[in-house]
């Protein structure tokens, strides 16, 4: 039998390519001897890979345990098998550079983000059609411009999409041509422990639309390849306290995971093997994501300055006044997917006034967030950060929302160590609606 010379993967006798790594195999003969594994072994080893603790954000151990269990072993839907056979893909645009990224250990997926890597996605994720037919498939305009970052120093926009029902969400993150740097799956944390959520449902949107995407964003693996991966990273994503593993590193991929008691978050990289040692990651660095703002984007300068505090500098402190111009900012700040026409607004007795006007950060961050309580901080550019903390309308107590407002240059920011509030703007202009509408 032929073997991957890198991962020792079984090749076809035809294949040039080994279908789990994409290592060129094309002079590869047929081995010797080949290694002859017992059922009763495969079946043991395969027990100890996805063997998994239990429920992690203070839900009970046990029962998150066993569903998560559940949701691993459910049989995959046979509505896949078009694409165990995968092999070079025509369907995807192909990346116009060599993937690396600036020596820095990581790589752009082999695929553009475009209509065609949304379709190959669906194709594997919802190839029976259901999803589809309902109108709730994943299309590629229901991907929305979020913000830029600098990921490790180099600048990539956002963009989001989010499942119908709010449960899960998919994050690109991607460069001026379209190369996707990195891949995030988001999902309420009470998708795995929510009882009445039929199991083969968890997985598939777990498992399941990871591997899609996995499998939609490369150019040779293939759906089955992908979704071993997707297994791997699900199964071990908690370590032996039952707590989020920050980072993990499997078969080309690195996975860096944050999260609360509400959302998790996975993002995905294709990386070499010690990305998460040469940037520090295993050993609490800050994040390698970090929002554009304008001194992000300013040269350094190399000037040397005293110590002494010049004597035109603000002091530490954010009086009244400089709240009050920057929450007038954050009521300027457009907040909410607007899907509504006039018309269609006057047609069912809605202000169309008043619904534009509450169309902004800070008339949302007071809908979702009540008892709400204001801390603001001055920052070193002179920008003041603005965290709202109260009790929001589904997630409870003790959530935050944070803003940087630069009052000086007009500027606001959402700082994403918040929760993952870009998931109610979806929502938002929908629930105005909802509030002004005559029935």
């Amino acid at each position: 039998m032929r073997r991957c010379p890198k991962c020792g993967f079984p090749l076809n006798e035809k294949d040039k390519y080994c279908e789990n790594c994409g290592e060129d195999c094309s002079a590869v003969e047929d081995s010797e001897v080949n290694e002859v594994v017992s059922p009763d072994k495969e079946k043991e080893k395969l027990k100890r890979q996805w063997k998994i603790g239990g429920i992690v954000f203070g839900v009970v151990a046990l029962v998150f345990a066993a569903i998560l269990a559940l949701v691993l072993f459910v049989p995959h839907s046979s509505s896949s098998s078009n694409t165990n056979t995968k092999t070079k893909s025509s369907l995807t645009e192909p990346t116009t550079v060599d993937n690396s990224i600036d020596g820095k250990g990581y790589y752009y997926f082999d695929n553009k983000f475009n209509e065609e890597t949304v379709d190959k996605f669906m194709s594997a994720f919802d190839d029976v059609g259901s999803m589809g037919d309902l109108g709730i498939g994943v299309e590629f305009d229901d991907f929305k411009y979020q913000q830029d970052y600098l990921l490790l120093g180099k600048k990539v926009s956002q963009y989001m999409q989010v499942d119908f029902n709010g449960k899960t969400g998919t994050i690109l993150f991607l460069d001026d041509e379209n190369n996707v740097v990195a891949y995030s799956l988001t999902f309420v944390s009470s998708l795995l422990n929510d009882i009445t959520t039929d199991d083969v449902y968890k997985k598939k949107q777990t498992v399941g639309r990871l591997a899609s995407w996995l499998y939609a964003l490369s150019d040779y693996k293939s759906y089955n390849s992908c979704e071993k991966v997707a297994k791997y990273f699900i199964s071990e994503m908690l370590d032996e306290d039952n707590k989020l593993i920050p980072c993990l590193y499997y078969n080309g991929y690195t996975m860096l995971c944050n999260g609360n008691a509400n959302q998790i978050a996975l993002n995905f990289f294709v990386t070499d093997s010690d990305f998460i040692e040469r940037h520090g990651i295993d050993k609490g660095t800050s994040s390698i994501f970090q929002v554009v703002t304008e001194s992000t984007t300013t040269e350094p300068t190399t000037d040397v300055t005293t110590t002494e505090e010049s004597s035109d500098a603000k002091p530490d402190k954010v009086s009244d006044s400089e709240i009050e111009k920057a929450e007038e900012l954050l009521k300027e700040e457009p907040y909410g997917i607007d899907d509504h026409s006039d018309t269609y607004l006057e047609e069912n007795g809605v202000d169309v006034d008043e619904y534009h006007n509450r169309l902004n950060v800070y008339d949302a961050i007071h809908y979702y967030l009540s008892d709400v309580t204001l801390d603001a901080q001055r920052n070193e550019d002179g920008s003041i950060t603005m965290k709202y903390t109260g009790t929001h309308t589904v997630f409870g107590e003790g959530e935050y929302i944070t803003y940087i407002v630069d009052i000086e240059n007009k500027t606001v920011y959402y700082d994403s160590a918040s929760y993952d509030w870009l998931l109610d703007q979806d929502f938002y202009a929908t629930d105005v609606y909802n509030d002004l509408v005559s029935y």
